[in-house]
């Protein structure tokens, strides 16, 4: 018997709080010489057979952001979407690209993001998330997360650095760690994928690094980040320079 899968909203309740995200998804608030979603990914390959392939690479990982706005939140429910979609709004569908009459499956994909290249992808949706929502002078916040893993302790989750913008709350770079407290390799990547001119960019302890702070001011950003106690001439100095006068 195959798995059941609690019903997935249709596009109304979902969507609606996401219009924007969704218009833009489809191209329709692009700016003349702004490039779209549809054409950002269409940069990444397409590591699938071609003679397997009934959907191309592109309307595949734009069905995707749709269903996940709608309230996907697996493989299962991602297909099941499409297949609610299909017999509702089949127009939908074929407005992301995909071949009227079908939607993707589980197994495509399951195949589709096994394959895909996950560097490629992250910077082409940072690219076009700068171009069409993120204001220039827009401070960015650098952090690292652990992904919640499988299994316990059997498949730990991944260890990520990302550079977020904090009024458009979106993520604009996104680079795997080897865990918490070796940070820095993975935050100057994240760095080197974001546009940081007059921008201010914000962190905890472990970016106040003089690799990171002169990676920032050489691509014409500025910083803003704490110092503790583990960095006592630092902290001294700091102190000092900033410390009242004493008349």
């Amino acid at each position: 018997m195959g798995k059941v899968v609690a019903p997935v909203p249709p596009c109304e309740g979902p969507v609606a709080a996401h219009a924007r995200v969704f218009s833009l998804l489809l191209g329709r608030e692009s700016k003349v010489g702004q490039e779209t979603l549809a054409e950002a990914l269409g940069q990444l390959p397409d590591r699938r057979r071609a003679h397997l392939r009934v959907h191309e690479l592109v309307p595949v990982l734009q069905f995707s952001v749709a269903a996940m706005l709608c309230g996907a939140r697996s493989l299962s429910a991602m297909a099941q979407w499409g297949r609610e979609r299909r017999e509702d709004r089949p127009g939908l569908l074929v407005a992301l690209g995909l071949v009227p009459g079908r939607s993707p499956s589980v197994a495509t994909l399951h195949r589709v993001f096994k394959q895909l290249d996950v560097a490629a992808f992250e910077g082409a949706v940072g690219r076009w998330l700068e171009q069409t929502g993120v204001a220039p002078d827009e401070v960015l916040a650098v952090d690292g997360k652990t992904l919640r893993g499988i299994h316990g302790e059997q498949l730990p989750g991944v260890h990520l650095v990302s550079v977020y913008a904090t009024r458009s709350s979106a993520v604009l770079a996104q680079v795997a760690a080897p865990g918490k407290g070796q940070e820095l390799a993975a935050t100057k990547a994240a760095l080197a994928l974001t546009e940081l001119t007059g921008r201010v960019v914000v962190g905890d302890a472990l970016q106040t690094q003089r690799e990171v702070c002169e990676q920032i001011v050489a691509a014409g950003g500025e910083y803003l980040l704490p110092v503790k106690d583990n960095q006592p001439t630092l902290r001294a100095e700091l102190q000092s320079a900033f410390s009242p006068s004493v008349p």
